[in-house]
């Protein structure tokens, strides 16, 4: 059973299309054709597209959306169509971005206070980890309207978050909400550390492999280094663990948990420390059973409280989020952090349909999930500690520096 993500949650550290496609020029006609085959196969394909839009809301929309596309342009056809499946409202279905949309140079990350820049490019420093207060003329609360509509809207807060920081930095969706002219500039407004109005035009990148990025803090913190490798471990002495950065379920897994159990061994350590909080791509989520909690539960050492813990966060995704709750289930450990952004129970195990003349490709979901008893937003923590702007921009990482800290006690 595979629980694959929507490919448009990004990371705020990676933009990832994946399976994008470059946008075709077609006529209007032929964009009312693909909305009427959306309309069509979305309704027959998904398991249940009415779970959370009435029937007459939907054919609504749609009867509208068909209307007006002769006006409108391409963005904004693909950005009502993400209205669209923002309004089923589970994470897996929604429309994947062509690749030929572009990305402002900023990287935002959405604290419980707003939006923060964590990174940008040289041209660009002044606004270097400062709050996004305006886009336009439209304020923090007014953006927060604009951007709900296009994320699903039956899913959790830190799905949302994650979502929102993404399509911030997306031109052809600031300009289809109304935020800005054209796809060409836009007006942002920061504060910063002393409150004080930066209001500068942001021009979307081009390619340059060798753009150099800017970033708020100076030292990484575990967790996010190594952003790109799957599966990382290290030793920390202090307290005679190891702990595993598990990014991304792949073809390795299986030889990379025999390396792990390899190093535990050899390290003699007695505790375990699985961080979850960018494991964001899906994947088969069965695969963990035999590979790592069923070899967690025989190592009687590492399966203790207190011995075995596990961090999650808001990209704690798709298999990663049911993972999360077989440890609370089947072993001992520690649950540490945020909560993963997406519900526990939902619609998921997505397919894919591409629309015949633009190519725009649609995920729809095809069973439904119930992983907990109680139907609740988000699977909770059992030690909830949420990021904070001032230990992000120390290079701190609370969740760890807790568990560091219990296990010395």
């Amino acid at each position: 059973m595979k629980r694959n993500f929507l490919i448009y949650i990004l990371s705020s550290f990676a933009f990832l299309f994946s399976n994008a496609q470059k946008q075709k020029t077609i006529t209007s006609v032929q964009w009312q054709e693909d909305v009427k085959y959306f309309e069509e196969q979305l309704v027959k394909k998904h398991k249940n597209v009415f779970h959370h839009v009435s029937k007459e809301e939907f054919e609504k929309d749609m009867e509208l959306l068909h209307k007006d596309v002769p006006s409108l342009k391409d963005n904004q056809i693909i950005v009502r169509l993400m209205q669209v499946t923002a309004k089923v409202g589970d994470g897996h279905t929604g429309v994947h971005l062509p690749n030929t949309f572009k990305r402002y140079p900023v990287r935002l990350f959405w604290f419980e206070d707003g939006p923060y820049v964590t990174a940008t490019t040289e041209e660009y420093k002044q606004v270097l980890g400062a709050k996004l207060s305006k886009i336009g003329n439209h304020s923090l609360d007014e953006i927060n309207k604009k951007l709900y509509s296009i994320i699903s809207q039956d899913e959790n807060k830190w799905y949302y978050m994650s979502a929102a920081v993404a399509f911030l930095n997306i031109p052809e969706i600031v300009v289809a909400l109304g935020m800005a002219p054209d796809n060409d500039r836009a007006s942002f407004t920061f504060l910063d550390s002393n409150k004080k109005e930066i209001t500068i035009e942001l021009i979307p990148m081009t390619d340059d492999p060798k753009r150099k990025w800017w970033s708020v803090d100076k030292l990484l913190p575990l967790h996010r280094q190594n952003l790109f490798n799957p599966f990382s471990y290290t030793y920390i002495p202090d307290i005679n663990a190891v702990y595993l950065n598990f990014k991304r379920y792949d073809d390795d897994l299986f030889y990379n948990c025999n390396n792990l159990f390899k190093y535990i061994d050899e390290k003699k350590a007695t505790r375990l420390i699985v961080d979850l909080r960018y494991n964001v791509g899906g994947g088969d989520f069965t695969k963990w059973q035999p590979f790592l909690i069923s070899r967690i539960k025989e190592k009687t050492s590492l399966n203790q409280k207190g011995n075995l813990f596990v961090i999650t966060g808001r990209l704690t995704l798709s298999t990663a989020m049911v993972n999360s709750i077989d440890f609370k289930k089947q072993t001992n450990a520690i649950i540490v952090g945020e909560p993963p952004g997406e519900k526990p129970n939902s619609y998921s195990e997505n397919d894919q349909m591409k629309l015949p003349n633009s190519g725009l490709v649609v995920s729809y979901s095809t069973r439904y999930y119930k992983f907990l008893d109680e139907d609740v937003p988000a699977f909770e923590p059992d030690i909830r500690i949420d990021p904070n702007w001032k230990d992000f921009k120390a290079g701190r990482d609370p969740a760890l520096e807790w568990i560091i800290s219990s296990c010395k006690k």
